[in-house]
């Protein structure tokens, strides 16, 4: 009787440091990951857009002519 009490009071303060651990630690650095991984994105695009040519390319389309030389090999 002893040891199934001692074995629920074990069960319960498991489960509750495990939930103390998941909103204290687990949640936090969940939402630290995510805002690092957002920033790193937004730091790149940044970075893309100031590099980015200035050139403007348009899509060939199916109708397109296109002008090709070509060399005659000997």
């Amino acid at each position: 009787m002893i040891y199934q009490i001692f074995s629920i009071i074990l069960s319960a303060l498991f489960l509750m440091f495990m939930f103390w651990a998941l909103w204290y630690i687990a949640i936090p650095l969940l939402a630290v990951a995510v805002l690092l991984a957002a920033l790193g994105q937004l730091k790149g695009h940044i970075k893309h857009k100031i590099h980015k040519h200035r050139t403007h390319h348009q899509p060939i389309r199916a109708n397109d002519v296109i002008d090709v030389d070509f060399k005659e090999v000997k």
